[in-house]
């Protein structure tokens, strides 16, 4: 089984900009070698737009999948008090729990779920499917196939804006 995961394309308040509305037209024209049997995106706009785009080479069912939202950013400003100094210092470790804002845990059981079904749909009719999400879903995703590494050891690559990972799944994991 192939997931393609896709990076949402560019955009500005979760519209998608012209630039990134290129960055679709782009990848449609790329020659993929996969077949796929479904889109599962994000509810997000800028994630749906961007399956919709993808979707005009592939015309295959969208499913839109709340549970692979994204997690709130980290603050751009320094933390305000003691929590979200907490929350700031443990958004990458996997045994942090929080239910405002979402910690770590609670993000990644959330996407493991999603993940779960999506694999028990397609895995035995050795189906292909896509994911148009966020950057950090790279993160879960990367983690519920390989396993959690643990906060101090994670290698956080940033995926570029309308960027393709696949990831091969011979077993069920």
């Amino acid at each position: 089984m192939i997931i393609m995961f896709v990076r949402h394309a560019e955009d500005l308040k979760d519209k998608l900009t012209e630039r990134g509305k290129k960055q679709c037209e782009t990848m449609i024209d790329y020659n993929e070698e996969y077949s796929f049997s479904k889109i599962y995106t994000s509810p997000a706009k800028r994630c749906v737009d961007t399956a919709k785009a993808l979707n005009k080479k592939f015309n295959l069912e969208i499913e839109i999948e709340k549970d692979i939202v994204e997690r709130e950013s980290l603050p751009e400003k320094s933390p305000k008090n003691k929590k979200e100094q907490e929350w700031y210092d443990n958004y990458l470790n996997p045994e942090y729990s929080s239910k405002n804002p979402e910690g770590c845990k609670e993000y990644l059981e959330r996407t493991f779920r999603c993940f779960r079904k999506i694999i028990d749909t397609h895995f035995d009719k050795n189906e292909n499917v896509i994911i148009v999400a966020h950057s950090v879903t790279t993160y879960a995703l990367c983690a519920f196939i390989y396993g959690i590494r643990k906060n101090e050891d994670i290698k956080w690559i940033r995926v570029g804006n309308c960027s393709k990972l696949y990831f091969e799944i011979n077993e069920k994991v």
